[in-house]
């Protein structure tokens, strides 16, 4: 899964050259895929993590029973 962009406003145009070279520099030094651009999606390692659902119900999105509520 890719993450995607909204197009609220115009391309910035800057050059990256120096970002990228510092990049690839941490790369080379503490190993492929350690810095990456958030827009990629991670590595090809695995899932390193997930989210917690021990308490959501099999039925959280069809059963208003099961919808938690918050009060404040």
């Amino acid at each position: 899964m890719l993450q995607g962009e909204l197009d609220l406003e115009d391309e910035d145009h800057r050059d990256r050259t120096r970002l990228m070279v510092a990049l690839d520099a941490l790369n080379q030094r503490y190993g492929k895929g350690t810095v990456h651009s958030g827009a990629t999606g991670g590595t090809n390692r695995g899932k390193d993590w997930g989210m917690k659902q021990e308490r959501r119900t099999p039925q959280y999105t069809t059963r208003w029973e099961d919808v938690p509520v918050a009060r404040a």
